[in-house]
């Protein structure tokens, strides 16, 4: 579920920007594992409490697997704006726990892994 984002930036003309969540479950060269959030408006502290759901993972799957989690500013004409992103490896998540915590952004194209 993701919840909150707090301290983004402005863009670079110095409005606040359109926030969504766009996460990935790693490895997947095809892609298929896209989730998105709804863009929150003009903010740089935007609040979802949207669930996105990965259904028939074996458990013993979620090991292997590392949440890429990307925020994107919503452009105009299909141009968005890479805000920041982390990686989230689920070999700490404990199946049937709830885990709930900040994940600091790192800035676009690092491998910054929380």
């Amino acid at each position: 579920m993701v919840i909150h984002i707090r301290g983004l930036q402005p863009l670079q003309d110095g409005t606040d920007p359109d926030p969504y969540v766009k996460l990935y479950l790693l490895p997947d060269p095809q892609k298929m594992s896209k989730r998105k959030t709804k863009a929150a408006r003009r903010t740089c502290n935007p609040t979802y409490n949207e669930m996105l759901v990965y259904e028939r993972i074996p458990r013993g799957d979620l090991d292997q697997r590392v949440i890429h989690l990307r925020v994107l500013g919503d452009g105009a004409f299909w141009e968005n704006t890479l805000l920041g992103e982390t990686f989230i490896p689920l070999k700490r998540l404990v199946p049937g726990q709830h885990w709930v915590g900040w994940h600091k952004l790192g800035p676009p194209g690092s491998d910054f892994a929380h």
